[in-house]
Parts: structure tokens; C-alpha cells; sequence
């Protein structure tokens, strides 16, 4: 009788410590789910390959120098009437990718390569997906900029070459909200609305894709 009940004891351990690793399972698997939450929403309607815009970043990763770099709120007013702190985009710097070729982070179609006030000599794409990439600041002059209206790049080709002190990247998707009547696509720059997407985390999101 004490052996059976000893067998029994043992069966029950073991089915409780099998119930027990199938439930932290179960959590692990939940928490990494809810980890790649903000990954999965911004990666579900893209189409084809990302990539950073500086070769260099791939190897040493994003390393922005200044709070005034990064995407989202920051310490530096970027407009004063009104007065906002907002960042529509992600600038590289010089000092971090130096006088490198900056490079179509995504597929897509050159609407527009043009200088404007406070963007200087930019290149706008339009990707099949409607992400939308505007490359701006990081250009002095028009021959710094290797592509042409109406002309298609893939993933990785050049756009052109960093002659300014840094290049700001900004990403969002089509929405008659952002383009406005001049044609730019950066109608609220200085407004988080929610059009503008992080291009960092858009980027990292998809590299493996």
C-alpha cells in the first residue's frame, strides 16, 4: 500500500511540475507576444526590404549624439508660434556616419527632388506600400543628389552624397492630411499627430525582412 502511494505521490509531482512548465511557457510566450506588439503594427502592411540610410549604422548601430537628433518630443523648440518641441524625424550626423553616401532606406518612387525653405536640397519617395521618406538637410547642392523625379530605387541604392552637417529622415504614409499645396510632404512638421512614424523604429522593425 506505501509503494502505491508512493507511485502516486510521484505521478502527481509530475504532473504538477509539466503543468507548472507549460504554464511559464505559456507566459513567456505571452510576454514576448506583447513585447513585439509595437513591431508587428509597423511591420504588417510594409512591403519589402528596409535598411538604414549609412552603411556605418549597421555595423555600430544608432548612436545620435544630442537629444535634438532623435524622433519625438526633445529639449529644443523647434517652432515658436506655436511653440513646439517636436521632432518629425531622425537626423544623422556627420560626426556619427561621416561624408558617406546616404542610401534609400526603402523601395520606391522619387516624386520630387527640390530645395525648400528649412528643408534645403531634399529627395522625396513614395514606396508601393505608401510609407513615405523625405531626405532633407543633409545635401548643400543638387549634385550632392544622386537620383531624379520619377525614377525608381530599391533598398540600399544611393540617393546621393552627405556634404551637410547631418541628414534628417522622415517617414510617414500617404495621407492627404501631411501633403500639402505646395506639393511637400511635410505639412505639421512641428505637429505630433500621429502622421509622422519613428524611422528608427520603423527601420529596426523590418530589417530582417
Amino acid at each position: 500500500m506505501k509503494f502505491r502511494k508512493s507511485i502516486a505521490t510521484i505521478i502527481a509531482a509530475l504532473a504538477l511540475t509539466s503543468s507548472f512548465t507549460i504554464g511559464s511557457s505559456n507566459i513567456q510566450a505571452a510576454k514576448k507576444k506583447k513585447a513585439n506588439v509595437v513591431n508587428t503594427e509597423l511591420a504588417q502592411d510594409s512591403q519589402g526590404p528596409w535598411v538604414y540610410p549609412f552603411a556605418k549604422l549597421a555595423k555600430n548601430g544608432v548612436n545620435p549624439m544630442y537629444n535634438a537628433q532623435i524622433f519625438g518630443k526633445t529639449d529644443y523648440a523647434r517652432s515658436l508660434k506655436p511653440l513646439s518641441y517636436f521632432h518629425d524625424g531622425w537626423d544623422f550626423g556627420w560626426g556619427e556616419v561621416g561624408r558617406s553616401t546616404v542610401k534609400a532606406v526603402h523601395e520606391g518612387t522619387v516624386e520630387k527632388v527640390a530645395y525648400g525653405n528649412g528643408l534645403g536640397w531634399f529627395v522625396w519617395v513614395i514606396s508601393p506600400d505608401n510609407y513615405v521618406q523625405i531626405y532633407q538637410e543633409g545635401f548643400n547642392k543638387k549634385k550632392d543628389i544622386s537620383v531624379k523625379p520619377g525614377q525608381t530605387v530599391k533598398a540600399g541604392q544611393k540617393i546621393g552624397k552627405l556634404t551637410g552637417s547631418h541628414l534628417h529622415l522622415g517617414i510617414t504614409k500617404t495621407n492627404k492630411n501631411y501633403i500639402n499645396k505646395n506639393g511637400y510632404p511635410c505639412n505639421n512638421w512641428y505637429v505630433d499627430n500621429g502622421t509622422w512614424l519613428n524611422p528608427i523604429k520603423v527601420i529596426q522593425s523590418n530589417l530582417n525582412k
